[in-house]
């Protein structure tokens, strides 16, 4: 028997995971600066301990118009950071109300929430929203931005037949991994539209009584865009003629494969075969697979469902450590939609929380969701080749002491047979992180260890009470607490530099890291530290001039992790901090930047709240923030940006801005087009809360805010960065 065939439990024992993890700050940022001395002393003894030199702040010169540089310094060619020489973008106070960029690049808007997507779709109507209208239109709240080379002969193939072939499909098997680092005059571009707010969507809504047509428009505007760009000079363009634009919703059927496909727990009244599920919620950051389809990630899936605490206990026992509101959800789809109700449909609420994968190129492919991943708060989904051409999928848990994950498939990759290839993520071995100190204390550097969480007869898992896989993969979270996995600043996403295979992890930050050693606190079911550790080093960034107040890791952090024997199916790896974020005059955000002794001097920009990153063809890291303006009362009150940092060279750490968001608005989905000319983005919840009062884009003649995909480029044609 199961560990959960006859457990009973009260809903009051859960914690969810709260809404975004954010504190009030103020919009001004400081003027003054701390002493140099001060703020470099400990990025000045780590570096001492990467480099393996005898560094101290005394010998340390600096050139006084370094100082005040807004542009990189030089760097000796063939540097990996020589092609970013942008001018530093000023952090600004908040108040800007569009999007800046470097004075020699422009932005063009792509597409708008509500935009038609074919020439038949009915153009947008604030006033008048249907469900049957969003599912023509371009979605909300976009994240997720994934580029897609789409060369003629794929183009004229489907036009003329409506559907992918076996042969063009194998070609682009063999073909996409050249074909994705080149321009193209025309592209597929992917975004996911995360959530919704009704409040920013319906004038004059109220809250907690959405009508009928309000419901089914917003299940409509979940899920993601797949839609085709023109690439000329200049801005690319939306075709709106191209047989490859398509929604995929809230309500679209998705085949449920891997080893939860038919399992009893997925069974429910309208699907008893456990086979088909309808939509995908909460899709936030993913990735590219090596044959070139899409991974996207259901995040936080639990906002959708309601009365948790009616469902029976053996089936709410599968989602102790990730449950669902106990009564109402916010939205009250229930009210209309009975799947979304757990009191009477408790077995749907198993149907959500994986990577979904798709092909961009087939306009017919059905969505799968790929359970053999395990179920849990996705966030990311980077891929990698082992030796043996198996693939490793990197994800994150989005939650506050939540886990990193990593997948490596049972079969490898062929690039002729893109066919099997598309099979490959449903059978494999999932592992969950657990990241040592290392032997020097408060270095932010150590080792760590992948822990298959593989259920076997007589192992700690079956010991635990799991009676299967498929149990194991269904309460992903507790067999992760089993095996002893390191409670994460929440993980988000996760990219891979082509060039080196390091892989770089996104942690945003986390308020309730706010205890001292042996403090513990309950988060999301369970009991876990409270107290930062050398993966998580701190605990009281949120400067309010009270020494005793730990208020958390407010700013967020970056990990570098380095797989031993450069081998992304290897069980152990190395790790190190790359970025500690914050506003690194602020002595009380205790920053640091790879190996830059004096971040203030080098000119390293403000940064908080870490989420969306990429990296461009020269293997720079490029990072997209979400939240930075009320992060801490001290250093902060900016819109968020995008940022670009080398992690290789003499310059590694030196972390610059080039974009500026727009008020409320989270910058998602940081892309390049395969040549680098062109630099894409999402613009997400624009004047968040105040979308009626507060337009974007600036003239939008709805008289709204709306969520937006827009492209940036150099006005010379050069690559981004310069």
């Amino acid at each position: 028997m199961g560990k959960y065939e006859h457990d009973s439990m009260s809903a009051d024992i859960f914690q969810d995971d709260g809404t975004a993890d954010v504190m009030p700050g103020t919009p001004a940022r400081p003027t003054a600066a701390d002493p140099i001395q001060v703020v470099m002393q400990k990025a000045v003894s780590r570096r001492a301990l990467l480099k393996g030199a005898a560094v101290t702040g005394a010998t340390l010169v600096i050139a006084p118009g370094v100082m005040f540089a807004t542009s990189k310094p030089a760097v000796a060619a063939g540097d990996p950071s020589a092609r970013l020489t942008f001018t530093t973008l000023p952090a600004g106070d908040g108040s800007e109300p569009d999007v800046r960029v470097p004075s020699n690049y422009a932005v063009t808007v792509l597409l708008r929430w509500g935009d038609p997507l074919t020439p038949t779709a009915p153009a947008f109507d604030v006033d008048n929203q249907t469900g049957a209208s969003q599912a023509q239109q371009f979605g909300f709240n976009a994240d997720l931005v994934l580029w897609y080379p789409l060369p003629s002969y794929v183009r004229r193939s489907v036009d003329m037949t409506g559907e992918l072939n076996s042969l063009v499909d194998r070609v682009i098997g063999f073909q996409y991994p050249r074909l994705k680092q080149r321009g193209s005059g025309g592209a597929l571009m992917v975004v996911n539209h995360e959530y919704t707010s009704a409040d920013d969507m319906f004038p004059g809504y109220v809250d907690g009584s959405p009508t009928l047509d309000q419901v089914e428009t917003e299940i409509e505007a979940h899920g993601f865009s797949i839609v085709e760009l023109t690439h000329g000079g200049g801005a690319p363009s939306f075709d709106i003629t191209s047989p490859f634009n398509r929604r995929v919703t809230g309500s679209t059927p998705h085949a449920i494969t891997g080893p939860l496909r038919g399992h009893p727990m997925l069974q429910t009244s309208t699907d008893p075969a456990g086979e088909t599920v309808l939509g995908c919620l909460n899709n936030c950051a993913g990735g590219k697979t090596p044959w070139g389809t899409i991974l996207t990630c259901e995040e936080n899936f639990d906002q959708y469902f309601a009365n948790f605490a009616g469902a029976p206990g053996d089936i709410a026992a599968f989602s102790q450590r990730i449950p669902a509101p106990s009564g109402a959800s916010r939205r009250h789809w229930e009210d209309y939609v009975p799947r979304f109700d757990l009191s009477s449909e408790p077995k749907e609420y198993n149907r959500f929380g994986y990577i979904v994968e798709i092909d961009p190129y087939d306009p017919n492919d059905v969505p799968k969701k790929r359970t053999a991943m395990g179920r849990f708060k996705h966030e990311g989904a980077a891929c990698r080749l082992t030796p043996s051409n198996r693939v490793a999928v990197y994800s994150g848990d989005d939650a506050r002491f939540e886990y990193v994950y990593k997948f490596v498939t049972s079969g490898s990759y062929n690039k002729y047979n893109r066919t099997a290839n598309k099979r490959l993520l449903d059978s494999g071995t999932l592992y969950v992180a657990r990241f040592d100190a290392g032997a020097v204390d408060g270095d932010d550097m150590g080792s760590g260890v992948w822990l298959p969480l593989v259920w076997q007869a007589g192992n700690a898992l079956d010991q635990a009470g799991y009676a299967s896989q498929e149990e194991v993969l269904l309460d992903t979270r507790g067999a992760a607490d089993v095996l002893g996995a390191t409670p994460m600043d929440r993980p988000e996403d996760i990219e891979v530099a082509a060039g080196t295979g390091k892989v770089y992890i996104a942690l945003t930050n986390n308020s309730r890291r706010d205890g001292d050693p042996g403090e513990t606190r309950i988060v999301n079911g369970r009991e876990v530290s409270s107290a930062p550790d050398e993966a998580n080093p701190r605990n009281n960034t949120y400067d309010d001039g009270d020494p005793t107040n730990n208020t958390g890791n407010q700013h967020g952090h970056i990990i570098e992790l380095i797989e031993d024997g450069d081998d992304a199916g290897a069980l152990t790896f190395t790790w190190n901090i790359l970025v500690k974020c914050g506003d690194p005059s602020v002595v009380a955000h205790d920053t640091s930047f790879g190996d830059l002794a004096d971040p203030v001097a080098a000119g390293v920009s403000p940064i908080s709240d870490p989420d969306n990153l990429v990296h461009d063809d020269t293997g720079n890291l490029w990072i997209a923030t979400d939240g930075q303006y009320y992060s801490g009362n001290v250093g902060f009150g900016q819109n968020d940006g995008v940022f670009a940092v080398p992690v290789e060279g003499a310059d590694r750490g030196l972390l610059r801005q080039f974009l500026s968001g727009v008020p409320g608005g989270e910058v998602c989905g940081p892309e390049f087009s395969g040549d680098n000319r062109t630099f894409f983005c999402a613009i997400q919840h624009p004047n968040d809360g105040n979308a009626f009062n507060a337009v974007w884009p600036i003239g939008d003649p709805d008289g709204v805010s709306k969520p937006s995909l827009i492209a940036v480029y150099e006005l010379t044609g050069a690559k981004i960065g310069t």
